[in-house]
């Protein structure tokens, strides 16, 4: 597959970037493929937009007004949006980091939403520059690759770093899981493991994340069906760009109790975006096709949780 062929050329340099920190709507998914994965709940094929308006769940947030801030994170969305589509190519590999570099940008802005005391201002903005440091540096196909997929699951991390801020035992298992990670980057592994490795560390942080949310086990049922698909997926999976489609499969479906929790008026959305990965994941033909439906579609997750974070939290 010539995308893990480009990956390979710069995984040492992936290593280097992301191995150096330590910091009821059911899905359902045809678990005899761990690269298919359909859903009963279209994309729309650019993210929407929707504007939460119930004040508790803005108090449950911790609203915070910060108009200029919000203003600032508005028009990064809009910007996001904007260049994804500029980007978009019919080739794999363009369109892989097309799909990545927007998924990143997308968890950025939700993590600057979230970050209201500053905690994490500087870890933020230190990711943010690497990243945009590299994007002008690194200009071949597989460096691009790479920087991108170190960026979403730094993000990741910070992510449910914010979210246990003051846990141990918390912080504990997000350094476990960061460890598990890093030993699958270890210089000799293959690329595909570096893909898979953090497909599952996304699907295992987001989980941690969603499940502290959903206090009130709302989505209970949901969660053990998800994991029972992650589960099977590993099962079946032959190869590990099995286990990076799975794994970025479950996070997309983990995203979707997040984005509903936020909202509920995402229903709709989530619906579509459900047929749209039905339909697409039928229609792929090659592992890499499979691989970009995966990414995309969790892009379009994390793009409207980032719209209603920064409306309910700003």
């Amino acid at each position: 597959m010539r995308i893990f062929l480009v990956f390979s050329l710069l995984f040492l340099g992936f290593i280097t970037a992301c191995g150096s920190d330590t910091r009821d709507h059911e899905s359902a998914t045809d678990g005899g493929n761990a690269s298919a994965a359909a859903t009963d709940s279209t994309p729309a094929a650019e993210p929407a937009s929707a504007t939460p308006s119930n004040p508790m769940q803005r108090a449950e947030l911790g609203y915070h007004p910060d108009p200029a801030l919000k203003k600032q994170l508005q028009a990064e969305l809009l910007d996001i949006a904007t260049t994804r589509k500029q980007n978009e190519s019919d080739e794999q590999i363009p369109a892989m980091i097309n799909e990545l570099t927007s998924l990143f940008r997308s968890l950025s802005v939700t993590a600057r939403a979230l970050d209201r005391h500053g905690d994490f201002q500087k870890e933020i903005n230190t990711e943010i520059s690497r990243f945009r440091q590299a994007e002008v540096e690194k200009t071949d196909d597989a460096a691009k690759i790479m920087n991108a997929m170190s960026g979403v699951y730094q993000m990741y991390a910070l992510l449910a770093k914010m979210k246990f801020l003051g846990q141990p035992e918390k912080q504990e298992e997000i350094q476990k899981i960061n460890d598990i990670t890093v030993q699958n980057l270890r210089p000799g592994s293959q690329a595909v493991e570096a893909a898979a490795s953090i497909a599952d560390a996304c699907y295992n942080l987001t989980s941690m994340i969603m499940q502290d949310i959903d206090s009130e086990n709302r989505f209970a049922k949901a969660f053990e069906q998800i994991e029972r698909q992650y589960q099977q997926g590993i099962r079946v999976a032959k190869k590990e760009e099995d286990h990076y489609i799975n794994g970025m499969f479950r996070t997309f479906e983990v995203s979707q109790l997040w984005a509903l929790s936020l909202n509920p008026e995402r229903e709709k959305d989530v619906a579509k975006m459900n047929k749209g990965v039905s339909d697409e994941s039928a229609e792929a033909e090659t592992v890499g096709t499979q691989m970009n439906v995966a990414t995309r579609y969790l892009f379009f997750i994390s793009y409207i949780i980032a719209e209603d974070t920064v409306e309910l939290t700003l």
